[in-house]
């Protein structure tokens, strides 16, 4: 079945993680100290019956992206061997074949060429997130525009982590990672947020500072100076306060929270809290 959260028994490996689905997208809680992954899928609201029926006979059906206010996917026969596209309307109804715009442009080529480049190793968001009826796709494009600093190689598969400044298990959260970001393995890009006064002044420093790979590990190491409100912008607090407005509108759990698309099929995977075996994040990315 393809849901907006889908959690995939083979994944279920972080531990204690409670998922409930709200709204055709997903709120997630956990421990702090423990945490499971949830991989998020293509929507479930706009779908037509046929294409459960297909599932349902053996088949798979992958979301593509969405253009001209339709939904787009990929029908897979038992085999995986790619039968047709198809496209869903606003009221379920389907119609299969090749979109095309007004201008000749092929949609479904474009999004063809995306969900290949997503399953073999892209991260990018789906083509039209922002108009899809995807809940978790709309996020993930949401949040590649949002005020981060990247930590790491800008050539190492990726991870976006929702984090307070002095949130005791981010910090520690990302010690479990520093190790994998030196060696060049893993970019994380943090994502600040927070309305207490040193979560906000801090991360608008964050993402102030021209050199946050050095500015955050000294101030983990006790350099409060690297961090302080002396080095925040008022672009920083503009960008550290949207930050704070999509936490609060997506309802995502607290800090950490960590979303990503994995490299080897192009799933999107939350993860709330700080998960009690680093090594199995890793080796999403790690091969």
């Amino acid at each position: 079945m393809i849901s907006d959260v889908k959690i995939n028994g083979v994944h279920k490996r972080f531990s204690k993680l409670s998922v409930i689905v709200a709204a055709g997208f997903f709120l997630l809680s956990a421990t702090a100290a423990s945490a499971q992954d949830a991989s998020v899928s293509a929507p479930e609201t706009m779908r037509s019956p046929v294409l459960k029926q297909y599932e349902d006979a053996g088949g798979t059906v992958d979301f593509i992206g969405s253009a001209h206010k339709l939904d787009g996917w990929v029908v897979r026969d038992s085999k995986g061997d790619v039968k047709t596209t198809v496209y869903t309307t606003q009221d379920g109804a389907m119609v299969a074949g090749m979109l095309f715009s007004s201008d000749g442009t092929n949609e479904t080529g474009k999004q063809l060429e995306a969900y290949h480049q997503r399953i073999t190793g892209s991260q990018a968001p789906v083509p039209g997130a922002d108009k899809s009826s995807s809940k978790s796709e709309k996020l993930y494009a949401l949040v590649e525009k949002a005020g981060w600093v990247a930590m790491g190689s800008t050539t190492a598969p990726y991870i976006y982590v929702f984090m307070n400044l002095d949130c005791d298990h981010c910090q520690k959260f990302w010690k479990d990672l520093e190790s994998a970001v030196n060696e060049g393995k893993l970019q994380v890009r943090l994502v600040p947020y927070g309305k207490v006064e040193s979560n906000r002044d801090g991360g608008a420093a964050l993402l102030s500072v021209e050199d946050p790979q050095k500015a955050w590990p000294a101030y983990l190491s006790g350099d409060k100076a690297a961090l302080d409100k002396g080095k925040a912008k008022d672009d920083g607090y503009q960008k550290i306060d949207a930050n704070t407005a999509m936490v609060d509108s997506w309802k995502l759990p607290g800090p950490p929270f960590t979303l990503y698309r994995r490299p080897s099929d192009g799933i999107l995977t939350a993860i709330a809290g700080r998960p009690d075996n680093v090594i199995l994040l890793l080796a999403e990315f790690i091969k």
